[in-house]
């Protein structure tokens, strides 16, 4: 359940986080007039800080969907009564 929300954090977080960042093209900031020069972290943008926190967020987001497709395999164990076994092995009455 933790990691769940864990996994729900740290997606909506990266889903923000790559909004903020500068396209290497024509963004859409700039269609509607806004020019680099006016942006929140200067001419250069964002740059080197937001991408390298993305990065580890996007690691941490991998590991933790992996660690938790591994416990949810372990909870998926099957278990059979042993009164069905105990069944299945006797002889058939004619």
């Amino acid at each position: 359940m933790i990691i769940q929300i864990l996994i729900f954090i740290l997606a909506v977080i990266i889903v923000g986080l790559v909004m903020l960042q500068q396209g290497k093209g024509s963004d859409l900031g700039s269609a509607f007039g806004g020019g680099s020069s006016d942006s929140l972290f200067g001419p250069l943008g964002p740059g080197n800080f937001l991408s390298k926190l993305t990065w580890g967020l996007v690691a941490v987001f991998f590991i933790a969907c992996l660690l938790f497709a591994y416990l949810s395999k372990q909870e998926l164990s099957l278990n059979i009564d042993e009164s069905l076994i105990e069944q299945s092995e006797e002889p058939p009455v004619e």
